[in-house]
């Protein structure tokens, strides 16, 4: 079941009361970090096969440049962990198997922003695409130890987990309010929606995002 998130909610509350003065970003750079809060989602494969994620918050860093004070164009990195069931269904005959891990997501993408007014408070529309990696944090093969003598500190040894990891194209969209101080501080907040595009005869279905970020302009 997908969860909604307060963020979005306090920007709006917070902010009616601010004048609509004249915006100051146009012709400048933005960096910034964010929250958000993404929802659960569940997934069904063939002969029973199955994928339930839980919902999990994600951190992250963006940077942009403001062309005007409608129009922006930047990038967008965010990291995640979340906790999932993975239901497996052999093709012959055994039994069905399943396993609880935690999933490592990372996403970045390139993001094109349309703000609808010039005025330091503005909604917004953004659409942006790029690729996504998701580590399952389970084994491909057995780990690998190696050792070596160091000079200083005698023998070392090190080992190497190799996990199943993928790295596929997504893309989403959001709509939100921002409002810049003079100061140079933003608050950004939206909701979206993100879609990781995993090929032809596969479910892609899409997952909820709400998001509130800081933005410092320079």
């Amino acid at each position: 079941m997908r969860r909604s998130s307060p963020f979005f909610f306090c920007i709006v509350v917070l902010l009616p009361s601010l004048a609509f003065a004249q915006g100051e970003r146009a012709r400048g750079w933005e960096a910034g970090g964010h929250i958000a809060d993404v929802s659960s989602l569940s997934l069904s494969g063939f002969r029973g096969a199955s994928l339930d994620v839980e919902s999990s918050l994600g951190y992250g860093i963006s940077g942009a440049y403001n062309f005007s004070n409608h129009l922006a164009l930047g990038i967008e990195a965010n990291w995640r962990s979340a906790d999932y069931r993975a239901t497996f269904v052999p093709d012959g005959s055994g039994p069905v198997r399943t396993l609880n891990a935690t999933m490592d997501v990372a996403r970045l993408h390139l993001k094109g922003v349309y703000y609808f007014l010039e005025s330091n408070l503005t909604p917004f529309i953004e659409v942006g695409y790029g690729w996504t990696r998701i580590d399952s944090n389970i084994l491909e093969r057995p780990p690998i130890t190696g050792c070596w003598w160091d000079p200083w500190w005698g023998l070392q040894c090190q080992t190497t987990y190799v996990t199943y990891t993928e790295t596929e194209p997504s893309y989403g969209a959001a709509i939100g309010l921002r409002w810049d101080s003079r100061g140079g501080i933003g608050v950004r907040g939206s909701i979206g929606s993100l879609k990781i595009d995993r090929g032809r005869g596969v479910d892609n279905s899409s997952i909820d995002t709400t998001q509130l970020e800081v933005v410092w302009r320079f």
